[in-house]
C-alpha cells in the first residue's frame, strides 16, 4: 500500500507543476524619470517566476508607497509562453521651484522657519505631494492667524512644464489686520478689570504701547494662553476656585489711536468670570528635611497664616528653598507643595514635601577660549575649588568676579554636567572669549570737560596675559592737556593684593574758575578682605600751580560774572584762603567698596557700595590740610535681560578743613555736566556768594537714574537711555535741602565701541533751572565715557 502512494504522489507533482503558469514577461508602461531598473528592484515578481495574484498585490502597494507615482494599475494576459504582466504607472511630477508670494507683514524668512520647525519644509526637485501640499497651506494660515492676519488667504497653484515638473506657488493675501477695541469681564469679576487685562498677552486692547508693540492684534490661537493667565491672576489674589469661561468675541466699530482715522472693524472680548470667595493662609507644614533645620527652611516661607493665599507666594517660597538648598550642594533638591483647601473655613493648608538629595561636588572645572589670558588669571577669581561641594551662590559669585575682571567675558552660559561614574560629581566647563587687550588710539573730538582735543594713547588690560594693566596716554586741547604713564598689577605675588602707580603731569582749564597745573604720581595697593569685599589704599603727591585764567573772550555778561568772581578770590586770598599760587598736595585715601556689578563696561545688574576717605597733611610733607569723606551707591537691575535694565546711583561727598587753613577752591564740588548732572554746562552748579557767582560747594549729593534699552539685540553697540538726574552743591553751613536740588531730565543715545572701550554719546535734557536768565531750559550735549 505504501510503494503504490509513493507511485501516485510521484506522478500528480509534475501534472501540478505543469498546470501552474510562469511569468513570461513583465511590461513597464509610462515611466520617464523613473527607470525600468529601479522599478524593478522594488518588485518581488521577476521574468521566469511562477504567476501569484497576491505577489502581485503586495507589488502594488510596494511601489505606491514610493511616492515616485501619482498612479498605478497592473494588469495581465496570456502570453506565448505564460502569463505577461504589464505595469502602468504615472509619474508623480517633480518640484522645480517652490515660490511664497508674500505682503509686507510676514516674510517668506517668517514662512520658511516655521515650516522647519514642523518639519514640513518643501524642497525643489523633491516629489510633489497634493497632501503635503495642503498640509503646508494649513500650517501658513496657522501662522497668518498667529501674526493676526486672520483674514488672510492662501491660495497653491502648481504650473506644469516640460519633463512632468511643476511650479508650486503659494499666494498669500494678508488682508487686513484685525485688532482687539476692548477687553471686558462680565458676572461676578471682584478684581479690577485693569489688573485682569494685563493677562492677556498678546490680545491686548487697542491702545498706543500695545499698538507699538503689535500686541494689540487679534489672535485667536493665542487666547487660551490669555484665559488661563487671568485665572492665574485670581488664584496669586487668594480666589482659589475662580473659574474663567469661554470668552464672547464680536465685532465692533472703532477708531484707531489715530484722532483722523476713520471707525474699522475689531474685536471685542467679553470673558465670563466667576471669581468665588477668597481664601486665606492656614496651616504651613514642612516634612522630609533631614540636613536642614525647619527655622532655616521657614525663614524662606513667605506665608502669614491669616493672610490672603496667594500661588505667587508659594512659588516663591519654591524658588526660594530651591536656591537655599542648591547654596548648600543640594543640586538635586526638590520641593512639592501639596495645598489642601478648606471650603468651609476658606483656608488653604500647605505642606512642603522636601526631598533634599545628596550634596553634590564640583570634579572639574575647565576653561574653554582663553588664548593669551593664562589660565591661572582666571581660575585664581573661582572661590570654589574643585573637590569643594558644589554651591551655586559660590559658583555664581566666581563667575562674576571673572566678568568684573574686564579681561573676557562668557561666550555663553558654563555647561554643567554629572560625571558618568558619579552623577553627584559635576564637571564644569566655562566658556569664554578675551576681549579687546592692547588698544591704540589716535582720537580727536569735543566734550564738555576737555573741550576740543586731540590725544593717542596706548592701552592694554592684559600686558603679559596675567591681567596687568599698563596704560600710556597723552592728550592736547583746549582746556586739558596731559601726559600720564601707569601701570598695575592685580595678584601680586599671586596673592589678592594688587599694586600700582601713575606718573602724571596736567594742565587743566576750568572755565571761568581757574587754570591748574600738576606734576606728580600715585601709589597705590589693594587687597580682597571678604567675599567680594575689597579694600585699596592710595598715596598721592601733587605739586600744583593755581593761576586765573584768560577771560579776553567772554560775553560782557560772562565777564560780569567772572570779575565779581574775581572780586571773590581776592578777598579769600586777603583772608588766608587758598588762591592762586604755587603748592604741594601730599595725601593717602583708604577706601573699602563692596560690588557685584556684572561688567565695567555695559553693566546690566548687580550692586556697589563704596566709601572713600582723602586725608591731606602738614606731616605727610605737604602744604595743605584737608580731610575728604565720600560714600556712593550704585544699583542695576535687569528688566528683561539684553534688552531692558535699570539704574540708580547716589553719592554724597563733603569736605573739611583741619585747623585754621581753609578748603582751597579747586577742592570744592562745582556740578554740572555729563559726569553728574547731565543737561547743565560743566562746573557751573554750586553755592553762590552775595554777588551771584558760584564759589563752589563743601558739600555735594547726587542723584542718578537710567533706564538703559539695548537696541538691536546683544550684539548691538547701541543703547537708548532715559535718565533723570538730581543734585546740588551747597557751603559747610548750610543744611542739606532736597527741594533745593537742580534736576535734568531726558533722553540719550549711546553707541559703545569694544575697540575704544568707551561709548560716545548724544544727550538731549530738560533743566529744571536756568544758570543764567540768556540759558534755555532745553540742552543737547555731545560727551564721551559714562555718567555712572
Amino acid at each position: 500500500m505504501r510503494k503504490i502512494f509513493l507511485a501516485l504522489l510521484l506522478t500528480l507533482v509534475p501534472l501540478s507543476a505543469l498546470a501552474q503558469e510562469v511569468i513570461d514577461r513583465i511590461d513597464i508602461v509610462g515611466n520617464e524619470r523613473v527607470t525600468k531598473d529601479t522599478i524593478m528592484y522594488y518588485l518581488s515578481s521577476r521574468e521566469g517566476d511562477y504567476y501569484n495574484e497576491e505577489l502581485l498585490k503586495r507589488d502594488f502597494r510596494v511601489l505606491w508607497s514610493t511616492g515616485f507615482f501619482a498612479d498605478v494599475k497592473i494588469s495581465q494576459a496570456a502570453g506565448p509562453r505564460g502569463r505577461i504582466v504589464t505595469i502602468n504607472v504615472e509619474e508623480t511630477p517633480l518640484i522645480k521651484s517652490v515660490t511664497y508670494k508674500t505682503g509686507r507683514k510676514v516674510k517668506e524668512e517668517d514662512i520658511t522657519n516655521k515650516l522647519k520647525e514642523k518639519d514640513e519644509y518643501l524642497l525643489a526637485f523633491s516629489n510633489y505631494n497634493p497632501n503635503k501640499i495642503e498640509k503646508i497651506r494649513k500650517t501658513i494660515e496657522d501662522l497668518l492667524a498667529e501674526k493676526g492676519l486672520g483674514a488672510a488667504r492662501v491660495d497653491v497653484t502648481a504650473n506644469r512644464k516640460a519633463r512632468n515638473e511643476v511650479d508650486v506657488i503659494f499666494k498669500i493675501d494678508e488682508g487686513p489686520k484685525v485688532r482687539i477695541g476692548n477687553v471686558e469681564f462680565s458676572g461676578k469679576v471682584k478684581l479690577a478689570p485693569s489688573l485682569l487685562r494685563r493677562a492677556f498677552k498678546e490680545n491686548q486692547p487697542h491702545s498706543l504701547l500695545s499698538w507699538v508693540g503689535g500686541k494689540d492684534v487679534y489672535k485667536p490661537a493665542k487666547l487660551a494662553d490669555d484665559l488661563a493667565a487671568v485665572k492665574k491672576i485670581y488664584q496669586e489674589h487668594g480666589y482659589m476656585e475662580a473659574t474663567v469661561g469661554e470668552p464672547k468675541v464680536e465685532e465692533v466699530s472703532r477708531r484707531t489711536i489715530f484722532f483722523w482715522s476713520r471707525p474699522q472693524k475689531m474685536m471685542r472680548v467679553t470673558v465670563p468670570v466667576d471669581a468665588g470667595y477668597p481664601y486665606r493662609v492656614g496651616e504651613i507644614k514642612i516634612e522630609g528635611n533631614k540636613v536642614f533645620t525647619l527655622s532655616g527652611i521657614n525663614s524662606n516661607i513667605k506665608f502669614v497664616p491669616g493672610e490672603i493665599y496667594s500661588t505667587k507666594v508659594r512659588e516663591k517660597s519654591i524658588e526660594d528653598l530651591g536656591e537655599l538648598f542648591r547654596n548648600f550642594g543640594h543640586l538635586y533638591a526638590q520641593v512639592m507643595p501639596i495645598e489642601s483647601l478648606d471650603p468651609k473655613n476658606k483656608i488653604v493648608n500647605v505642606t512642603y514635601q522636601v526631598f533634599e538629595g545628596d550634596p553634590c561636588y564640583l570634579h572639574r572645572l575647565e576653561f574653554r577660549g582663553n588664548i593669551f589670558t593664562k589660565d591661572k588669571v582666571i581660575r585664581r577669581e573661582m572661590v570654589i575649588r574643585e573637590g569643594d561641594i558644589f554651591s551655586l551662590a559660590i559658583f555664581k559669585n566666581s563667575v562674576l568676579r571673572i566678568k568684573q575682571l574686564g579681561l573676557v567675558d562668557l561666550e555663553k552660559d558654563p555647561d554643567i554636567k554629572p560625571t558618568a561614574a558619579d552623577p553627584n560629581r559635576f564637571d564644569v566647563t566655562v566658556p569664554i572669549k578675551e576681549l579687546q587687550r592692547n588698544n591704540i588710539q589716535f582720537t580727536a573730538g569735543y566734550s564738555g570737560y576737555e573741550g576740543t582735543f586731540v590725544a593717542v594713547s596706548y592701552t592694554t588690560v592684559n600686558f603679559l596675559g596675567a591681567g596687568e594693566n599698563l596704560e600710556i596716554s597723552g592728550q592736547y586741547g583746549a582746556r586739558v592737556r596731559n601726559a600720564s604713564f601707569s601701570f598695575t598689577e592685580p595678584y601680586l605675588f599671586d596673592l589678592p593684593l594688587s599694586a600700582g602707580f601713575t606718573i602724571y603731569t596736567r594742565m587743566t582749564n576750568i572755565p571761568w574758575l581757574y587754570d591748574q597745573s600738576s606734576k606728580g604720581f600715585d601709589i597705590n595697593t589693594g587687597a580682597r578682605v571678604f567675599g567680594m569685599w575689597h579694600t585699596s589704599l592710595t598715596y598721592s603727591l601733587q605739586y600744583l600751580d593755581v593761576e586765573l585764567p584768560d577771560y579776553s573772550d567772554l560775553t560782557e555778561e560772562e565777564a560780569a560774572d567772572y570779575s565779581e568772581y574775581l572780586t571773590y578770590l581776592i578777598d579769600s586770598y586777603y583772608q588766608g584762603l587758598f588762591g592762586w599760587g604755587k603748592y604741594n598736595m601730599s595725601s593717602i585715601t583708604p577706601a573699602i567698596y563692596r560690588s557685584t556689578i556684572d561688567s565695567p563696561l555695559t553693566p546690566t545688574s548687580g550692586t556697589m557700595y563704596s566709601a572713600s576717605f582723602k586725608y591731606a597733611g602738614t606731616f605727610l610733607g605737604g602744604e595743605i590740610d584737608l580731610f575728604k569723606p565720600s560714600l556712593q551707591f550704585t544699583h542695576f537691575q535687569p528688566i528683561k535681560r539684553g534688552v531692558l535694565s535699570l539704574g540708580a546711583h547716589i553719592e554724597y561727598s563733603t569736605i573739611f578743613h583741619i585747623g585754621d587753613t581753609a578748603v582751597p577752591f579747586w577742592e570744592r564740588f562745582f556740578l554740572g555736566g555729563e559726569r553728574n548732572i547731565r543737561g547743565y554746562e560743566i562746573y557751573t552748579i554750586g553755592p553762590r556768594s552775595s554777588t551771584g557767582t558760584n564759589v563752589g560747594g563743601e558739600k555735594q549729593l547726587v542723584m542718578n537714574f537710567e533706564a538703559v534699552f539695548h537696541v538691536g539685540g546683544q550684539e548691538s553697540p547701541l543703547y537708548l537711555i532715559a535718565f533723570h538726574d538730581r543734585g546740588n552743591a551747597w557751603a559747610q553751613e548750610d543744611k542739606i535741602n532736597l527741594k533745593d536740588l537742580y534736576t535734568s531730565t531726558g533722553i540719550e543715545a549711546r553707541v559703545f565701541v569694544p575697540a575704544l572701550r568707551v561709548p560716545f554719546r548724544l544727550i538731549f535734557s530738560y533743566n529744571n533751572r536756568r544758570i543764567y536768565d540768556s540759558d534755555s531750559n532745553f540742552a543737547f550735549r555731545f560727551a564721551v565715557g559714562t555718567t555712572f
